[in-house]
Parts: C-alpha cells; structure tokens; sequence
C-alpha cells in the first residue's frame, strides 16, 4: 500500500507492504519516556535520554565487535539550504525585514537489529534545543541576524518489533500515522511514547489500521501534556493506479499548571485539540511517467465556547477548518525531475500549530513557529541526480486568513523561496 509523496524515509507517505522498514511506516524511531514507573517502590525514576541512548550504542558496538556478519547499520544526512524571506507583514502592520539566510541540517545515528523481528534505533540531529520543529541552523544571515545556535539533540532512539504486516515501538518518535504532506502530521516533531500499525495486503488491495499515545514536545528536551493519535486507511490498486482514503484522530489534552509549556505560542500550552482529518490521494501514471493527486481535509471539533472572552482561543473558536489541495507530476528516481503544486487553506485552530511544519512562513519566534491561519500556495521543483543526493527548490506565497489577535489591524503576509542540496550517506 502506497501514500507516496515524501522526499526522505521520514516523509514517504505511506506506503505499506513488503518493503524495507523505513519505507513501510513513518521511520519508526523510539526514544526513550522521560519518566518510567518502578512497580516495586511506585516512584517515578527519571532516565537521562543521553544514559539510555549511550547503552544501546555500547549494546551494539560489543556486539558488532564479535565478528559476526554485521548487524549494526550507521547512517547520516547533510541539508545545505539557501532561504530568501520577502514582503512578510506582522498584525500591527509593520514589516518585517528582508531576509537570506544560508542554513544547514545535519542528522546522524545507527539501526542495531538484535532478531529478525527486534531492532533499536538511534538518531542525533541539529537544531535549537526550544524548537520541536526545526532542526535547521543559520549559518549566515546575509542581512545582519544572528547566527547558530549549534546545537544538536537526540531526536529518535527507540526499540521496534515488526513482524509481517505488525510493527509496534516504545520510545521517541515519529509518528505512526501515514500522510502525504506536513502540513497536519510534521515528521521533523517526534513524541515521547509508545506506538504502532498493522498492515494486511490482499491482491488489489489493502488495509492499514495505527494507534500511538504519547507526551506532546515542548522543544527537544521537555514534554507537556499528552495526546492519543490514529488511523485508518484503504488502498485499492487498478493496475498502474492506486486510490488511497485515510481517516484519522489527534486528540491532545494540554496541561497549562506546567511552566515549560510556555514556550509555546497562541496558548497552545492550555488548549485540548479534538482533529479529525480525511486524505484521499490518486496516484497513476501518465505516458510512463508519475502523476499524484491529493486533498487532505482536516478539522477541529474541540468546542470552545467558554473560552475566556478576548483570548487568542475565543477570537478564534470558529476558525477549526483546513484543507490542502496537492499535485505533483514526476518522479524521485536518479535523472528524474519532479514538479509540484500545493494550495493550503488552514483556519486558525484547525490544527495544532506546535506540531505542524515551520516551512511557509517565518511567523513566530526563532524557536516556534505557527503555521496556521494560511492560505497560498507552494510551487516545487524537485531533481534527484543520484539515490542519496537531491536539489529541491520551493517558492511560498501566503497570505492569513484573519487577523491574528484582536486589536490587530492587517493580516500578516509573507513570500519565501528555498533552495536546498540533500545528501545521505
């Protein structure tokens, strides 16, 4: 079964069946809970994620080293990006400064598989230690912005066991939640938790059921609140052509008493989200040539009718609906080039703006972003010169649908172009 739309093995849509595991689910990579239960003594211990991941290293190094045929698997990936920001408007009506920034992501780790079915994985990445979101850093800011921070966290380490169409983790992770674009499910934010799916294949067809609960991030060391996330998807195959439906929940209950929550914007440490989301995608082919189209729905049913008066929640309340339409004409093997068109229309509360991606507009702070209230439009190009190298080019033209906050006079704006070198290796 295939959702294909991603440019990595951490945004492949879906695409299930017997295929490797980073393509079969959403790179289920398992980090550790922040907090575990000793049943004997009923305290919470506290684990450090650095302690946890150097053991399972130590685990693998000793046991790669008894000359066996390897079971250990190193990996990494370098992102050179090159970001122009132009004519962003904020809510008072002023601008914001122009900006081009030269920008990097680099990520590396290991898989250990220890059976047939059991394996663990572990993966440091860049980025600010308060983003969730980014895992980007600015190494030169043409106009005169600040550089950094050179940071880097542990982003995933988990333990899975699969087994046939069965895969289950425990850890930090991605989510196990199948999507063709990030703009509901943002696989740069991996959860604190526990989480899984089942695929069963039948000749022209297949069915994918997933379930995750986890803590909710509040950038890359700190967790606040919970949430309970799943899915169900069809996918019928007529020769070359496949029709995908998905259905799926992301319910968060928020916890405004913990402090670090305030790292996050609009209140979103103190608000629960109720999301409903409906993707249906088409894939086919066109003179040999691939051909996607999708529509993604998706809306907030958490009611907010006593929200206290004047606040971001009840300026909003109303503002729960988005969609995305999304085609792309192309294919990611090496010498193809890929072109592709996105229109987004995402209402305010929607979706959870903490856990959406921070690609098409510079809106927040230098640590958080809030992707929602947006409509435009995203325009990509996209060359695959070998297996594990790529350029990627895309151009954002949004616009807000309302204004931010009450006593705001226009509708913040904004325009961005990247274009990007990725390497694997």
């Amino acid at each position: 079964m295939q959702f294909d739309v991603g440019l990595s093995r951490q945004t492949l849509f879906l695409h299930a069946g017997p295929c490797p595991v980073a393509i079969l689910t959403p790179n289920v990579a398992v980090v550790p809970l922040p907090r575990f239960f000793s049943r004997s003594r009923g305290q919470i211990i506290r684990i450090s994620p650095t302690s946890l991941a150097a053991g399972l290293l130590l685990v693998a190094c000793c046991a790669d080293a008894t000359g066996q045929e390897s079971k250990l698997d190193w990996f990494g990936d370098l992102r050179l990006r090159l970001e122009q920001d132009w004519d962003s408007l904020q809510g008072d009506g002023t601008s914001r400064d122009d900006r081009l920034r030269m920008r990097f992501r680099l990520r590396g780790g290991f898989d250990y598989d220890f059976t047939d079915h059991w394996r663990a994985h572990v993966q440091a990445r860049s980025g600010p230690k308060l983003s969730q979101q980014s895992p980007h850093v600015t190494i030169k800011d043409f106009d005169g912005g600040s550089s950094g921070p050179y940071e880097f966290n542990l982003d995933h380490w988990y333990v899975e066991y699969a087994n046939g169409g069965f895969e289950a983790w425990a850890g930090r992770n991605i989510l196990s939640f199948l999507h063709q674009d990030d703009l509901f499910i943002f696989d740069n934010v991996t959860y604190a938790g526990v989480g899984g799916s089942y695929t069963k294949d039948f000749d022209d067809h297949s069915w994918y059921l997933s379930f995750n609960y986890v803590a909710l991030p509040v950038g890359m060391r700190e967790f606040v609140g919970n949430g309970t996330i799943g899915q169900v998807a069809y996918q019928k195959r007529f020769g070359e052509s496949a029709l995908t439906v998905g259905v799926g929940y992301m319910l968060t209950n928020a916890d405004p008493d913990d402090p670090a929550g305030e790292t996050l914007l609009t209140g979103n440490n103190a608000r629960d989200y109720s999301e409903l989301s409906l993707q249906l995608q088409y894939r086919t082919a066109f003179r040999g040539t691939p051909v996607l189209l999708g529509l993604d729905v998706m809306h907030n049913a958490e009611p907010y009718g006593d929200a206290p008066p004047g606040s971001f929640t009840a300026f909003h309340k109303d503002d729960d609906t988005g969609y995305v339409i999304e085609m792309l004409y192309g294919g990611k093997e090496p010498g193809d080039w890929q072109f592709g068109y996105f229109y987004s229309h995402i209402e305010a509360l929607a979706a959870h703006s903490s856990y959406t991606q921070d690609d098409w507009v510079r809106w927040g702070n230098a640590n958080q972003v809030r992707a929602t209230n947006i409509r435009g439009s995203e325009l990509r190009v996209l060359y695959t010169m070998r297996e594990n190298l790529n350029v990627f080019a895309r151009l954002f033209f949004v616009d807000a649908i309302d204004l931010l906050e009450p006593g705001d006079t226009t509708k913040e704006t904004g325009n961005r172009f990247r274009i990007e070198v990725n390497w694997s290796f």
